[in-house]
């Protein structure tokens, strides 16, 4: 998924002193791609270099005399497998300085190649402004003080994950750490046997008849293969339970048969009937710990599998807030995906209407205008159509509204990768549509379409292209 970042500065760049200052820039080899290609269609019309320049400049006087848009709108370097751009602000609306960066997951270290992009703009503004007598008189050239620009959703993020339930304030720390010991429990967690005898696991556990469910269960190779794993990851622990073959009373447990083995050493003897341990009946159990009732309860896995889902697609885990939305097996997880608040939320289960009304009470406490509704079970056709209506109704009232579903979580990574892909998209054809016209084509388009390529990915230019003419408010994605 690609991603943008952006700085801005209060700094206006006049009309005359844009060109020099992309010169600037491409003497410290950042290339501006519109203004290259203009100085090749330059070169073939005016036969030589020095005779391009002068073009150049009567082409920029013109149109910036003229009244419409000006010549420099701004510019986009691509370097292997990132891209900056810089957008200066209409002088007419206050001006202003725009840069940012676009880069996917696999993208080293973006926020230091944005933060050397915009010292070099700087830089290159400074020089630019003292060349062309932008410091008349030994005045001082005004520094541009670049800030991160924020995006609309960050009091909301605040606001989000300091909620539980319903609303309610939440504790801190609700939400593990993703500890080695948490990814690979959820990594197990992952398969729908292992959650299905945990559940059953737990439930005889708090009724007292885990012996019966585990004798009723069998121990077969395949379940004992699971229990081990179980075991190893932390999520159940093996007891030996030790009863009165008389009375049938529980004594005591204890962790292994081996502490089994130094009990009945000891010839300590029954409380009940006197007689040796070593004769009382012993039962091997299996018992959730904590972890798991902390893992199965309000979804946690799941919430960590889709963050993990997330991650590995670009999104940093500091743009994501989660919250209990019900107390089984339900969340929700807002995401700052290309500026705009995105809800998921996530069961464990089937997704039913009562689900979906609290989904949309989460949506607008959220101000989201993407929902994603991710379900391991079944999602009730009720619970479509009231998730429908409502985009439905949405649309027709002008706001923005989508809702994606997403059911089982095989194909999870996969499907999340195509919606955020086309979403990121349109975000960044928004940030640069004021460059299109200096470029004759749609930039953010061409720079998404440019990634995909670089991924070989070109196959899927194709969905690419379907999506450019952006996605209709109120629109419906299924998988």
């Amino acid at each position: 998924m690609l991603l943008i970042e952006t700085r801005v500065a209060e700094q206006s760049v006049e009309k005359g002193l844009r060109t020099p200052l992309l010169e600037a820039l491409q003497g410290r080899g950042l290339a501006p791609l519109i203004r290259t290609a203009r100085m090749r269609f330059f070169e073939q019309a005016a036969g030589d270099a020095a005779h391009a320049q002068e073009l150049e400049r009567a082409v920029a006087r013109w149109t910036d005399a003229e009244g419409i848009d000006p010549y420099v709108r701004g510019d986009v370097f691509c370097s292997d497998d990132f891209a900056h751009f810089i957008v200066f602000g209409d002088e007419s609306e206050g001006g202003g300085l725009r840069a940012g960066i676009v880069y996917d997951a696999e993208t080293a270290e973006p926020a230091r190649r944005l933060e050397e992009f915009c010292r070099s703009v700087a830089e290159a503004y400074e020089e630019t402004a003292r060349g062309c007598g932008g410091a008349e008189n030994g005045a001082a050239v005004p520094r541009v003080e670049w800030r991160r620009r924020e995006g609309r959703s960050q009091e909301v993020f605040k606001r989000f994950g300091s909620q539980g339930v319903a609303g309610e304030a939440s504790a801190p720390g609700a939400r593990g750490a993703m500890t080695a010991e948490r990814i690979r429990a959820v990594e197990i967690l992952e398969d729908a046997d292992a959650r299905g005898f945990l559940h059953r696991l737990s439930e005889a556990h708090a009724d007292g008849r885990v012996s019966e469910m585990l004798a009723a269960e069998g121990r077969s190779p395949e379940r004992e293969a699971l229990v081990s794993r179980l075991a190893g990851s932390g999520l159940v622990r093996r007891e030996v339970q030790i009863s009165c073959r008389k009375g049938g009373r529980s004594l005591f447990r204890l962790p292994s048969p081996d502490a089994l083995a130094i009990v009945t050493a000891s010839n300590a003897v029954c409380s009940e009937c006197g007689g040796a341990i070593a004769d009382e009946r012993a039962e091997e159990l299996v018992t959730p710990t904590p972890l798991a009732s902390s893992m199965m309860k309000g979804g946690e896995w799941l919430v960590s599998s889709l963050r993990t889902i997330l991650n590995g697609l670009g999104v940093p885990e500091g743009e994501t807030a989660t919250r209990d939305a019900s107390g089984e097996g339900e969340a929700q997880v807002l995401a700052n995906v290309g500026g705009e608040p995105f809800l998921f939320v996530v069961r464990d289960g089937d997704f039913t209407a009562a689900d979906a009304r609290r989904a949309l009470e989460g949506e607008a406490d959220a101000h989201a205008t993407r929902l994603v509704v991710v379900s391991t079970g079944k999602i009730q056709d009720d619970a479509r159509a009231r998730l429908r209506e409502h985009a439905r109704r949405r649309s027709r009232a002008g706001g923005a509204s989508e809702v994606i579903f997403v059911e089982g979580l095989d194909e999870a990574a996969g499907e999340l990768d195509a919606a955020l892909e086309r979403i990121a998209q349109e975000a960044l054809t928004r940030e640069l549509y004021e460059l299109d016209a200096s470029a004759g084509f749609g930039v953010g388009y061409a720079l998404a379409a440019r990634f995909r390529l670089s991924r070989g990915g070109g196959g899927g230019l194709q969905d690419l292209a379907a999506s450019a003419a952006g996605a209709l408010s109120g629109s419906l994605r299924e998988f």
